[in-house]
């Protein structure tokens, strides 16, 4: 079981697709626990949080990880979506991983932007080569790892990570 440990500050329209996108895990029993870090929201990001039985505290990234309880957190970024069965890859290597007794990992996502023609496949070929913004999208690692702020070594899931074709309404 792990935690997911969502930063968010006035993103409630992307903060709900992030979190309709982790109910098939939660409801498989791989995510312990969601919680979202809010670096002092004006909008309904508390609202959409504690609507669907978030933890929140306040602060950033930093003080979710500090409240998480499971030993394996992802660190997602308010609007992007896990394909619907990235728990079962990611729990398989997390396995793997625990037998072998290897140096802990971060495991990161494929990049992939939800949209159509040559200029979305271009910017998924420009995640693709940039691990850092891979990293701010998604990344599943051993909290006591990211407390530490330790350069982990890299574990390629093939399970994508959404990006784009998210518009909140006009206000």
């Amino acid at each position: 079981m792990i935690s997911v440990v969502i930063a968010a500050k006035d993103q409630e329209y992307l903060l709900a697709e992030t979190l309709a996108a982790l109910v098939p895990a939660a409801a498989d029993g791989f995510v312990r626990e969601v919680i979202v870090a809010d670096g002092g929201s004006s909008d309904g990001t508390r609202t959409v949080a504690d609507a669907v039985g978030c933890v929140i505290v306040e602060g950033e990234a930093e003080a979710g990880l500090e409240a998480a309880r499971a030993d394996w957190v992802l660190m997602v970024a308010p609007g992007v979506r896990l394909e619907s069965d990235w728990f079962r890859e990611a729990g398989i290597a997390m396995q793997r991983l625990q037998r072998s007794g290897s140096k802990p990992v971060a495991m990161l996502f494929r990049g992939a932007i939800d949209d159509y023609g040559w200029q979305a496949r271009g910017r998924e070929l420009a995640l693709k080569l940039s691990r850092s913004s891979r990293r701010r999208q998604a990344v599943l690692a051993p909290r006591k790892a990211l407390l530490e702020g330790k350069k982990l070594a890299v574990y390629a899931l093939r399970a994508r990570a959404f990006t784009g074709g998210i518009t909140p309404p006009p206000e």
